[in-house]
């Protein structure tokens, strides 16, 4: 017979939460929150995991939220705990992922009167929720009852919504905090409402035929597509549509989208347009945006910049965001629906070759690219050109922000691979974390992870979890600090570069390997690479994961990335580095 807390509000927490979804719990030791510890460890239908630490488990969380497509849970203690999710609460908030946010307080009397573990806690994460709620401990009366229950629904719906993302849960306890009952015993009237899901909408008649007046004497379109799931339908639709000559469409490996047809590098292929040519032959005139972050800034510049442009923005995630200035419409509705209507209400009109000259420079610089491979000296970029040729068809790749993630989109996406990252807010802290939760979400998948020194080490408290899959193999491209600020225009001029913007460092990750019991390979040239690639990608004898640390030449780095942009440009001009 399995236990249960004696506390009423988290009895009927728990047999609602279930209703809703709600199978995996990620547990962050403490006292004040034992009610729900013991519940939730208790329960067949749940699977907790534990991560001491606040931070690490929020990305846990929601690594495994994104690959399962549903909601996960975080459990934490009283006080600062729940100040530590906040990172890990805002990267959800902009990625539309279900994170669960619950927190055990103390009670409200004893908030500012210098209780230990006692801080403001309610309204702690506003700024990035959906939705949050405070909830009775022991409901005795029938209204309070429905209060407990009326408010959890409420944030649950606000969770799984069209526009997903995180809520927040506090739950004040009093003490004593491990009784517990049988769960036989509770009563079987706290089963949540039902909630009634309703199929995408469609364009009406007036949309689509103002759609298709558009569309039909429009000459420059251009689809731009960021960070999203893997959608076949979508995929479809678009590859049809990119058969209309005069439709560009721009993807990034992060959009899960890849067709011969499509743009694939946009930094790489803006650097080899003068500043002429990008106003008079490439400025669309016609927009579509879906997904959500784009990484290139300089994408977002070229068409901010733009003299005469209609944007249409399509989708249900923060449909008011104007990224590039010349917002129109907003159409609330899956992309796979909104192409599917425009394909069959609008043929390819192929009213202009504005689609093709995107793909005809794409295809003259893809042939530069590979030129100068063949003779690049070795550093971050070349390693990079390595990795992204080796790893296994049908895994996934996750890659950590700042120059993992950009250094990546200069080589085609390929559509045998699925891509993550933490663009919701791009932050560095928690890409470790969110990939191994991801590969604990999806143990029948190889999961590769590439990061960056500084990031890693940001993050290094992922790796304090008894439980690390042997499913997920790591790179750390160790350059000796933030690589990123003597790429990026602005800190690679000032005297403080290397302390304050690099933050210059000669240690190594192997120590924190031999700490957590992971195991480490090292290299420092493309052959040392080659020669472990295959233990690398081995099955461990001790069952854990495997760690191959690259070192790359500090101070060549960012010659050898200029170097390359000049290479492979077409015009001369001034090169604009990953803007």
């Amino acid at each position: 017979m399995t236990k249960i807390s004696d506390k009423r509000g988290v009895q009927q927490f728990l047999h609602q939460a279930k209703s809703y979804g709600l199978k995996k719990i990620i547990v962050s030791p403490g006292s004040r929150n034992a009610p729900l510890s013991i519940s939730f460890s208790q329960s067949s239908e749940l699977e907790c995991i534990v991560i001491p630490d606040e931070r690490a488990a929020a990305f846990y969380a929601l690594g495994m939220a994104e690959q399962l497509n549903e909601p996960v849970a975080v459990v934490c203690t009283s006080g600062s705990a729940v100040l530590n999710y906040a990172p890990g609460v805002a990267e959800a908030f902009y990625r539309c992922i279900p994170l669960v946010i619950i927190s055990a307080d103390r009670p409200v009397q004893w908030i500012d009167q210098g209780d230990g573990q006692t801080i403001r806690q309610v309204g702690a994460l506003s700024n990035h929720i959906l939705a949050e709620t405070s909830l009775l401990e022991a409901p005795e009366s029938n209204a309070e009852v429905k209060f407990n229950r009326t408010e959890i629904q409420r944030v649950f719906t606000a969770c799984l919504g069209a526009q997903k993302g995180p809520i927040h849960i506090n739950f004040p306890f009093n003490e004593p905090l491990y009784g517990t009952i049988e769960s036989s015993n509770l009563e079987a009237n706290q089963l949540a409402i039902e909630l009634i899901e309703h199929e995408s909408r469609l364009l009406d008649e007036h949309e689509l035929e103002e759609i298709k007046q558009v569309w039909s004497t429009t000459k420059k379109k251009m689809i731009i597509c960021g960070q999203l799931e893997y959608q076949p339908q979508l995929q479809h639709f678009l590859s049809e549509l990119s058969a209309d000559s005069s439709v560009a469409i721009l993807v990034e490996n992060t959009s899960n989208l890849a067709h011969r047809r499509f743009i694939h590098c946009i930094d790489r292929t803006l650097n080899s347009i003068s500043e002429n040519q990008l106003d008079d032959q490439f400025q669309p005139e016609l927009l579509i945006s879906i997904g959500g972050a784009v990484i290139s800034k300089r994408i977002k510049s070229f068409l901010r910049k733009s003299r005469k442009l209609t944007h249409w923005k399509v989708g249900y995630e923060f449909p008011e965001m104007d990224t590039y200035q010349h917002l129109k419409k907003s159409y609330q509705l899956e992309p796979s629906t909104f192409f599917r209507q425009l394909n069959t209400t609008q043929p390819n009109v192929n009213i202009s070759r504005y689609g093709e000259q995107w793909k005809q420079l794409d295809y003259l610089i893809q042939d530069k690219h590979a030129a100068y491979f063949e003779s690049a000296p070795y550093g971050d970029l070349s390693v990079f050109q390595y990795l992204m040729d080796i790893i296994p068809n049908d895994s996934f790749l996750h890659m950590a922000n700042s120059s993992v993630v950009r250094y990546c989109q200069l080589f085609d996406g390929l559509a045998s691979l699925r891509y993550f990252c933490n663009r919701g807010t791009s932050g560095i802290d928690g890409s470790t974390s969110t990939a191994i939760g991801a590969a604990m979400a999806k143990p029948d998948k190889l999961h590769t992870f590439i990061s960056g020194d500084i990031s890693f080490f940001y993050d290094s408290n992922a790796l304090w979890n008894k439980r690390l899959p042997n499913n997920i193999k790591i790179v750390v491209i160790n350059n000796g600090g933030g690589g990123i600020f003597k790429i990026i225009p602005g800190p690679d001029t000032s005297e403080e570069l290397d302390e304050f913007f690099v933050a210059k460092q000669n240690y190594s990750v192997e120590h924190l390997c031999k700490a957590f019991g992971v195991n480490y390979l090292s290299a420092k040239s493309i052959a040392e690479i080659e020669q472990q690639i295959a233990s690398f990608y081995s099955q461990q004898s001790n069952n854990q994961p495997v760690l191959m640390e690259v070192f790359t030449p500090h101070d060549e780095n960012d010659k050898q990335l200029k170097e390359y942009f000049e290479k492979i440009r077409l015009e001369k001009g001034k090169v604009k580095l990953f803007e």
